[in-house]
């Protein structure tokens, strides 16, 4: 049984009840999909980050929904880190992809065959030549190229507070 009894706290991201920087580190990883405006959470790390204090997040550029009803949004691009960071007084000192078009295409054909079926496709054993052959050619292709400026599963970025 898993136990909670080392939580230190437990409240609104976007009310935090801790003074001003009082952090040195934030790590926020996986979490800006599920709330509603994750603007507010960058105001209140701005507000909790001593100056000089590093912000690390990690969030989705392409992602399925997940723990429905509680996902709002994806598609966290490099252009939102670079555009928003500096908005609450952020410099973004690291910012890299976690895979690339080729890899998030692979892993698509590969899912492929169970959504064919879970969806009732009525071809969907068809969808596992396709599948494989799909995924084969995004295994060699992705070897050897690199396109997360066009997609990626998300990325990690690393901001220090000014």
């Amino acid at each position: 049984m898993k136990t909670t009894s080392n939580i230190d706290l437990v409240c609104d991201l976007a009310s935090i009840p801790e003074d001003n920087a009082s952090f040195d580190v934030i790590l926020c990883s996986e979490v800006f999909e599920h709330i509603p405006d994750p603007l507010i959470a960058l105001k209140e790390f701005s507000r909790l980050l001593k100056p000089g204090g590093k912000l690390i997040i990690t969030a989705p550029f392409a992602s399925f929904v997940h723990f429905a009803p509680y996902h709002y949004s994806t598609g966290f691009s490099k252009y939102w880190y670079e555009h928003h960071l500096p908005e609450f007084d952020f410099k973004l000192e690291e910012l890299s992809s976690n895979g690339d078009w080729f890899s998030y295409m692979r892993q698509e054909m590969i899912r492929l065959p169970s959504m064919a079926k879970n969806y009732n496709s009525w071809h969907w054993p068809l969808a596992y030549v396709v599948g494989a052959l799909g995924a084969i050619y995004f295994s060699f292709a992705g070897a050897r190229l690199r396109s997360d400026d066009v997609a990626c599963f998300g990325w990690h970025c690393i901001a220090v507070k000014n």
